[in-house]
């Protein structure tokens, strides 16, 4: 007569099985376009999702579901990002606005218009007051937040501007399809070019500060990432090997982990993680679509990417077994 095993047993065997073989991602599955943007709330239980199909999503961490989806832009949502306190959520789109959501209450958004081409990345300030703004016409845009209305314009890129990252400490990096990085630094209307860095390779796609506001990370559009040391503007690091354009890149909340998507529209991509000590490989991780974003948990153990194949897969980070 066959034994029968306790459910607490067979829930042990899973959970050796599954540390032994690292775990597989969740996938978050609902929108109807391309996911070009992601980000999670800094309690790390929400995460935005911006897709071609003109919505914005919230998904509820612990289940993988979606819990509200917002529409407001006219045409694709190609970014998005929370708020330090998370209150507000900051959108682009191919609309050429960006939006202001009231997090608690959705339904009236702010529309931040002045862009003549598609908002490409929305930045928060460390200290919320200030949003930047990223476009195709070759401007970024500096918004108060509180008052809803620009401060200044940041005219330095002679291309498309694709990405912007403010550091810790409220300097702020913008990449373009010039090829260059820009850092500028200043306050209120007062805004200087502090810093700049060309990426031979091609079209900067995505920046990133590290934690410290030290360092700084370029994903390029044939499959590098670029990495400097900003007090002295020295190039530390050129990380090769990614199939595509690189659309993503994002440090590791501890500093110590790089991670970067990329890969071509008709085939799956991958992201791959960088030990920030030597710059060595550790893993990669494959998704079933072209990784067009990357973000980690506030935490450091989450690591979600958005893609051309209208997914989002989230991985945790906590069982990852050693690359070969």
């Amino acid at each position: 007569m066959p034994r029968t095993i306790p459910l607490a047993a067979l829930l042990a065997i899973a959970a050796v099985v599954v540390a032994a073989v690292g775990q597989e991602p969740v996938t978050y599955r609902g929108h109807k376009g391309w996911v070009g943007s992601v980000a999670f709330a800094p309690d790390g239980k929400t995460l935005a999702t911006a897709s071609a199909d003109g919505s914005v999503k919230l998904w509820d961490v612990a289940t993988g579901k979606a819990r509200q989806t917002w529409l407001g832009h006219r045409d694709c949502v190609s970014a998005v990002a929370f708020s330090p306190d998370g209150k507000t959520l900051a959108t682009g789109g191919h609309d050429k606005t960006a939006r202001l959501w009231d997090v608690a209450d959705p339904r009236h958004p702010l529309t931040l218009a002045g862009h003549k081409g598609v908002v490409m990345a929305v930045a928060f300030s460390p200290d919320g007051k200030t949003l930047a703004t990223a476009s195709v016409d070759g401007m970024v845009m500096l918004w108060d937040v509180a008052a809803g209305r620009k401060v200044v314009n940041l005219k330095r890129h002679t291309s498309w501007v694709n990405s912007v990252a403010f550091a810790p400490d409220g300097r702020l990096a913008t990449g373009g399809s010039d090829n260059f990085v820009h850092v500028w630094a200043g306050e209120g209307q007062d805004w200087k070019l502090r810093a700049q860095a060309f990426a031979r390779e091609g079209e900067v796609r995505c920046v990133a500060f590290a934690p410290d506001g030290k360092t700084l990370a370029a994903g390029t559009r044939y499959g590098t990432v670029r990495v400097w040391d900003i007090p002295t503007q020295k190039l530390v690091a050129v990380l090769k090997g990614h199939p595509g354009d690189v659309w993503g890149v994002a440090f590791a909340p501890d500093g110590k982990t790089l991670a970067s998507g990329a890969g071509d529209w008709d085939r799956p991509g991958e992201v791959r993680l960088w030990d920030t000590g030597s710059w060595a490989r550790r893993h990669t991780l494959p998704h079933s679509g072209e990784v067009l974003c990357v973000a980690f948990a506030p935490d450091g153990r989450l690591l979600a990417a958005g893609s051309w194949d209208r997914t989002v897969k989230v991985w945790d980070l906590t069982n990852l077994p050693a690359e070969k």
